[in-house]
């Protein structure tokens, strides 16, 4: 007798297991161009209160990178002093861009990607999404590898062999053995704090931030206990005349240029908030948080050096000196905790958002929270990019020549074409009042290929300082304020040549329940309504 089997194919290899099943988009004219958590959010996830967003800022703010933050000021031959200003006016100036684009979110409550629309186009926002996106991935690895410089001090605290641990791997690997245990360590425990949904994390953000600032303010009384205030402030400016005037500008473009991408999608935050005015407290949170912070880095480094004999402007790198071990420990795992909320809010969060709104129909908040955890952790090798040469890292900083332009596109395009009012339900719609033409707004297009070019010859200097531009390079030193400033002006004469009318409401829309929306064109989930061709809406 001849017994035969069949086998059934895995259900996780055919196509409909990873289809999310979700309800119908709420404003998309066909299936597929949204999904639940890309929606307007519902009223029940409207839960952040103005306090949930100081949690937020002082988990970010209370890191290794604020506190480093000075040193790179200082280093350009200005005093503490001078230092201090350049980032307390960097910030005052951020924040306002972040509560200026932060509103879209708040008062709509839809995420940067959907509202990137309204001043690119449906089919041209991809392209300020995916530059976003790109970075977030590259950047998510970056703080993954700081996160991991704490764990392997606190896993050399219980465990001190690990600091002699035989390194297996090559030079070229850009990593040796333990720090690689400890990234390995760090992002098993990062993974399922990523999994949660931002609406739920103003809990998470409350714990790290008290967390953070407690061991601030715990290794601040230590340095000033043990070491006095240190040499750095007896330090006077070591630059005169228009030099020491073009590094207060440098430092101040230093202190704005590192918060431009979370000025960016600020909106896939705000968008929880319980009312419109939660982003306004942006202003006032942004600049008290990230300047006494970057002055706490000032202290701890002035009393390290007095104490240790050499500068460390890297608070954890003065945590490796310590015999405490428990303190090393507990200090470097508050460290750990605030570098990984920065990675929450910063990166995760704005990469989910991105991948969720380039593929819905396959990718919701939490999925795109796994990819970025495996392509931003892993695929991008961010050891070898952080012991490369300086070239790549200076292009990555530099990329705010792009971005920084698509903030102010969008904050004019908002505030002063549209007047705050927007269709939200046309956002959602290909062949929509924004579409545009082809679904690319000239104007800003045009925008950015007048705008970005002018930096273009300072990133090639700062990548290679042997390419002579002469004095131009002091106009890159501004890079942030010249291409926001630039940007909002030429996007704004561009609107009153030539207004964006058919794409401009003077009343908003009612938002009603997207679960009462039926698309007519498709009554099963997989039919896809028949698009019409490029071109044939336009304004």
């Amino acid at each position: 007798m001849k017994f035969t089997t069949k086998l059934e194919p895995r259900k996780w290899l055919t196509v409909d297991y990873w289809r999310l099943d979700t309800p119908r988009a709420s404003f998309a004219t066909r299936h597929g161009w949204s999904n639940a958590d890309v929606d307007v959010v519902a009223p029940d996830r409207r839960i952040w209160k103005a306090i949930d967003f100081l949690w937020l800022w002082m988990a970010d703010g209370a890191n290794v990178g604020t506190m480093q933050q000075a040193g790179s000021i200082v280093a350009l031959g200005l005093s503490w002093r001078e230092a201090s200003v350049a980032i307390a006016i960097g910030n005052i100036i951020i924040a306002a861009a972040v509560a200026l684009n932060g509103t879209i979110g708040s008062k709509h409550h839809i995420p940067f990607a959907i509202a990137s629309r309204a001043s690119m186009g449906f089919y041209f926002s991809y392209f300020a999404v995916v530059s976003r996106l790109v970075l977030g991935l590259i950047y998510f690895g970056i703080n993954t590898k700081i996160g991991a410089s704490c764990m392997l001090i606190m896993l050399q605290a219980i465990w001190p062999s690990l600091k002699t641990y035989p390194n297996a791997l090559p030079a070229s690997a850009g990593i040796t053995s333990n720090m690689m245990i400890a990234y390995f360590v760090f992002w098993i425990i990062q993974f399922p704090l990523l999994m949660i949904h931002p609406s739920k994390m103003r809990w998470l953000f409350f714990i790290k931030s008290v967390v953070a600032v407690i061991a601030s303010f715990a290794l601040l009384g230590w340095a000033v206990h043990t070491g006095g205030p240190g040499p750095v402030f007896a330090q006077k400016a070591k630059i005169f005349g228009s030099t020491k005037s073009w590094a207060w500008v440098y430092g101040i473009n230093v202190a704005i240029s590192g918060k431009t991408t979370l000025a960016l999608n600020i909106s896939d935050m705000t968008r929880y908030g319980n009312k419109t005015s939660v982003t306004y407290w942006q202003l006032l949170f942004i600049p008290i948080v990230y300047w006494v912070f970057s002055f706490i880095g000032i202290v701890i480094a002035s009393a390290g050096q007095a104490i240790y004999g050499t500068l460390y402007w890297d608070p954890t790198a003065i945590l490796a000196l310590w015999t405490n071990r428990a303190a090393a420990f507990f200090c470097a795992c508050a460290f750990g905790l605030a570098t990984l909320g920065t990675n929450i809010s910063t990166n995760c969060i704005a990469t989910s958002n991105d991948l969720a709104f380039i593929a819905p129909r396959w990718i919701n908040l939490q999925r795109g929270a796994a990819l970025t955890a495996f392509i931003g952790g892993w695929a991008t090798a961010p050891w070898k990019i952080l012991a490369s040469a300086t070239s790549l890292t200076t292009f990555l900083s530099g990329y705010i020549i792009v971005l920084a332009p698509v903030v102010a596109i969008m904050i004019v395009d908002f505030w002063i074409v549209r007047g705050t009012r927007l269709d939200v339900p046309m956002l959602y719609q290909n062949e929509g009042i924004y579409r545009y033409h082809y679904g690319v707004n000239w104007r800003a297009v045009a925008t950015l290929l007048i705008v970005v070019p002018v930096n273009l010859p300072g990133l090639i200097h700062a990548i290679n300082v042997n390419i002579d531009i002469g004095n131009y390079a002091y106009f890159y030193k501004a890079s942030w304020l010249t291409s926001t400033f630039m940007a909002a002006a030429v996007y704004y004469l561009l609107n009153l040549v030539s207004p964006p009318t058919r794409t401009l409401v003077d009343a908003e829309p009612t938002l009603y329940d997207p679960e009462n929306i039926k698309d007519p064109n498709a009554d099963a989930q997989d039919v896809v309504p028949e698009e019409k061709g490029p071109g044939d809406a336009r304004e």
